[in-house]
């Protein structure tokens, strides 16, 4: 059974260590050289990193099977993450992305496809997922962090676990549907370790909010990891986190002794990481497949959350390649626009072009062409988009100051 890689943390863990423990990158790399292997430029990329620009990283985990693949990152991305760190406002906004949005693609065959998000990834690698999600969120992403499911266990443990929450009246447990995971989580705060913090991270059966909630608990255990980081001061703790992300991960983030003083300066903008949620609405098409779909005013909404922590303006008009609600006519449909326009009543939006560069990492803009699924059993979808969709989490504001 393919394992479902939810394991966005570590590539937060790998941002943040960037800034606090810069020093300690530097000296693990040059005893050892590993970290050079993580390196896998895409082309193109900007020179966005200094100490007081603003850049957009994009977090994927990848489904990377039971191990048995000759090539470890095949898969689909099944956890994505967007983080806008802002080094002047010295606030990061985190947000997940629900990995079955219904978008539209070209392929790596140039094929306009409608598909879930996470199978950007699996049909294009991570070129062709950032310039999805790019499209889609109508930003630039500047750098991507991929990783697979191999560090977990050993990443909480070198921090020395995590202090968790289980807010339910029941142990979290995934034995009965994976056997080989047999940690359970008992209810309320304690302390965990990585075999604990891996069950946490996956569990979604058990929870009523699914996906969502799996979503909601990978945010949760960013931001204690977060927290633990910030509060090392010891090498031999860099040590082991390096040694347990260096050979599972990819990145064209450069972690030499030339980037080192401009990646300290986003230091401090991790201490207040503000957590998003893009959700969609439940949906069934024609083949049988489950679909979230979003909403006009959610994902408008969403953009600017993104656009304002950049300090760029905010839009009034939704430009998206996501398949939207009112693009399902009444005979169940989806209508032929790739890139819809909506006025928004967002009292602070402006008419303002889209100021982000779609030529880096492009694979090629998705074609304005449906493919004409039909949605048989819409579940909660109503012709009229929804400023706040049923269910939607509301955002927090977290300050994860060093302890």
């Amino acid at each position: 059974m393919f394992k479902k890689t939810l394991l966005m943390f570590l590539s937060l863990l790998l941002v943040t260590v960037m800034g606090v423990g810069a020093y300690a990158w530097t000296i693990y790399d040059q005893s050892t050289g590993e970290l050079s292997k993580t390196y896998k430029s895409l082309g193109g990329e900007t020179d966005v990193i200094s100490a007081t620009k603003p850049m957009t990283i994009l977090l994927m985990g990848v489904d990377t099977g039971s191990g048995s693949r000759e090539d470890t990152w095949a898969g689909n991305s099944d956890s994505m993450i967007l983080l806008s760190v802002n080094p002047t406002t010295k606030k990061t906004v985190m947000m997940s992305l629900e990995r079955d949005i219904l978008t539209k693609f070209k392929d790596k065959d140039g094929e306009t496809v409608e598909a879930k998000l996470n199978s950007a990834y699996a049909s294009g690698g991570a070129k062709l997922a950032i310039s999805t999600i790019q499209e889609m969120m109508n930003i630039h992403i500047d750098r991507y962090v991929l990783i697979n499911m191999k560090g977990l266990v050993q990443l909480v443990d070198a921090v020395g676990g995590i202090t968790v929450n289980n807010t339910f009246d029941f142990p979290i447990s995934i034995e009965e549907n994976e056997p080989e995971y047999t940690a359970k989580i008992e209810p309320g705060v304690q302390k965990i370790n990585g075999d604990q913090a891996l069950v946490y991270a996956r569990m979604r059966y058990q929870d009523p909010e699914g996906d969502y909630g799996r979503q909601k608990r990978q945010r949760e255990v960013i931001k204690k990891v977060v927290e633990k980081v910030l509060s090392l001061n010891s090498v031999s703790h860099y040590q082991a986190i390096l040694k347990a992300v260096s050979s599972n991960m990819q990145t064209n983030i450069e972690l030499t002794s030339g980037s080192i003083p401009q990646l300290l300066g986003y230091k401090d903008a991790f201490r207040r990481i503000d957590s998003q949620q893009l959700r969609g609405e439940d949906a069934t098409l024609a083949d049988g497949g489950s679909y979230q779909i979003v909403t006009r005013d959610h994902l408008l909404e969403m953009q600017n959350i993104l656009r304002k922590s950049l300090g760029l303006s905010t839009l009034s008009k939704l430009e998206t390649n996501a398949v939207l609600y009112d693009e399902i006519d009444g005979s169940g449909g989806i209508s032929t626009s790739s890139s819809a326009s909506y006025s928004s009543s967002l009292s602070d939006a402006t008419d303002t072009e889209t100021t982000y560069s779609n030529n880096t990492y492009s694979y090629s803009t998705p074609a304005s062409t449906s493919q004409g699924n039909t949605i048989t059993s819409p579940s909660s979808v109503d012709q009229t988009a929804t400023a706040t969709p049923t269910g939607q989490e509301q955002s927090t504001t977290t300050g994860t100051e060093a302890q």
